[in-house]
């Protein structure tokens, strides 16, 4: 079991490695897109994460099927961090908003590829009643990267907005290293014959749309805090790129330490109670952001750093548990499509309304997606037998 932990905390080490150096550039957006080639609109600003994400929602799956299939998963996690590392040091070079695009899709592909096998590393090593706290662990170093990634990369941004890919490409290649080092492939249980045979978990399982569906919408609001909040901050009180960074933090780091407690919990009393619970609350919280002033808006954000935890490493874990062995790469790979899929959209459409209605009426839409799938899927939910650890989740192969 010693052993299973400490693979568990180098794939939390690694997940936050990859977060970390992806979010450092967000803070300084404005001035690395807007500035540098000339962009007045929030909405085609925004494309700079939704092209990026757009590529994850394509890749997610194919990676994971493909993973399947081969039965190996070391490969694709070295190959997307230094896949990404090639292309975060390239998107200093693009000349032209165009080209600075596509690379960052192209960039996208490898993130994905990356963290999608990261998370399916977890179900191959850890039993299924540990589930829950073992995507906590993940959950903790996607959300602490994300949290520290904002105010280092505000930082850095102030000096140059160009600095933070640089420090991003060089920690990038520090986890290729730590990958290829440390970890060791995994003997699956079993292998799908064909990526058609991978693919048909999607079919034979119905109820993984569930987890799917949180995924999405939790994804589509952070989409949104991640592109439209921190322009909101810069353009509607005249914050600076550090400053902009703590109030990221002020969701991020609470929404990281409460990963794993919360999994832990989810895998004693089940899924349910904690999404039903958290997709509420997370979803009144998010409604709020663009009506409160800055003195309340760092209390509304750390509010909803602590109920956005309820939400992901349950519904991580939830997707786990559906999931047949032979298909753990496509369930993990599906999870992360819908879930990119609302991170991609979340920042055009954000950006959308708020060029046409203003920021207080974006947030408030994002707030309103969260009840709206929170009571189209309470009741399946509450179908769902529990504790998840003394039940056989997924469908078997036929």
């Amino acid at each position: 079991m010693q052993k299973n932990n400490r693979e568990i905390y180098v794939l939390g080490i690694l997940t936050f490695i990859l977060m970390f150096s992806v979010t450092l550039i967000y803070p300084a957006m404005e001035k690395f897109v807007m500035e540098r080639f000339m962009i007045e609109s929030v909405a085609k600003t925004s494309l700079f994460v939704s092209v990026n994400l757009a590529a994850y929602v394509i890749f997610s799956l194919i990676w994971g099927s493909i993973s399947d299939k081969i039965g190996k998963r070391k490969v694709f996690i070295v190959l997307g961090f230094l896949g990404n590392a090639i292309l975060m040091f390239g998107l200093t070079l693009a000349p032209t908003m165009d080209i600075l695009l596509l690379m960052r899709f192209i960039e996208g592909s490898f993130t994905i590829m990356a963290f999608s096998l990261l998370m399916t590393s977890v179900l191959d090593i850890v039993k299924h009643t540990h589930y829950g706290r073992s995507m906590g662990i993940l959950g903790a170093g996607m959300a602490l990267g994300n949290a520290l990634g904002a105010p280092v990369g505000g930082k850095i941004g102030a000096l140059d907005s160009v600095y933070p890919l640089y420090f991003g490409t060089f920690m990038l290649l520090v986890g290729a290293v730590i990958a290829s080092i440390t970890l060791k492939e995994q003997r699956l249980e079993s292998k799908p014959a064909s990526l058609k045979d991978a693919l048909l978990l999607l079919k034979e399982e119905k109820r993984i749309f569930i987890p799917y569906a949180f995924s999405f919408v939790e994804r589509f609001t952070v989409g949104f805090f991640v592109s439209v909040f921190p322009l909101m901050l810069a353009m509607k009180y005249n914050m600076g790129p550090a400053q902009i960074g703590m109030y990221m933090a002020a969701f991020l780091i609470p929404f990281a330490f409460l990963q794993y407690p919360l999994g832990a919990i989810s895998d004693k009393i089940g899924r349910t109670k904690p999404l039903i619970i958290g997709s509420i609350l997370y979803g009144i919280a998010v409604s709020s952001v663009g009506y409160v002033e800055p003195q309340m808006l760092a209390f509304v954000m750390v509010i909803g750093g602590i109920v956005g935890a309820l939400m992901y490493s349950p519904s991580a874990a939830l997707a786990g548990d559906f999931a047949h062995p032979s298909r753990r790469g496509t369930a993990m790979g599906g999870f992360n499509m819908f879930g990119s899929l609302g991170f991609a959209i979340g920042p055009f459409i954000g950006g959308l309304i708020a060029d046409k209605y203003g920021f207080h009426v974006s947030f408030a839409g994002a707030g309103a997606a969260v009840l709206v799938i929170a009571i189209i899927f309470i009741p399946f939910l509450l179908k769902i037998k529990k504790p998840y650890g003394e039940q056989q989740a997924h469908t078997d192969l036929k």
